[in-house]
């Protein structure tokens, strides 16, 4: 018998990998994913900001149709404002909004000069302003 092994059983035996070479990938695995985890998060925020904002903006829309069809003024007012009787926009947890003043939205649906602040988690998220008269916010910051 010879002492040296043949080249089909060498083969065989190198068939895996070595650790460092697992090693090595791991490494360029977690490189590739701190890049993107960072920016996906802020992704995700932005997303869940913009359909705060269009789900507000729904709302608001809603209100106005109710107005028009009423033939009454609705007042949109903050959450725990005392304004008798005032509309309030529903939005998710830790979302929250700030108006200038309580809107007033007149019977024919037509809207005054109104500014909102989208807050999550008491922080400013987003800037609105209604300047069309017909209580359609658009985005200011």
């Amino acid at each position: 018998m010879s002492a040296t092994t043949p080249a089909s059983d060498r083969a065989a035996i190198r068939a895996g990998f070595s650790l460092l070479e697992m090693l090595f990938v791991l490494a360029l695995v977690a490189l590739a994913i701190a890049i993107v985890m960072p920016r996906g998060a802020a992704m995700v925020d932005q997303a869940t900001a913009h359909s705060v904002f269009f789900d507000f903006q729904r709302q608001v829309s809603d209100l106005r149709l109710r107005a028009y069809h009423t033939e009454t003024p609705v007042v949109l007012a903050e959450p725990g404002t005392q304004v008798v009787g005032a509309a309030v926009v529903r939005l998710p947890k830790r979302w929250s909004y700030r108006l200038d003043r309580p809107l007033v939205i007149s019977e024919g649906g037509a809207c005054p000069r109104a500014e909102a602040v989208l807050l999550r988690d008491g922080r400013q998220a987003m800037r609105l302003a209604a300047a069309d008269g017909r209580c359609r916010f658009s985005r200011l910051s």
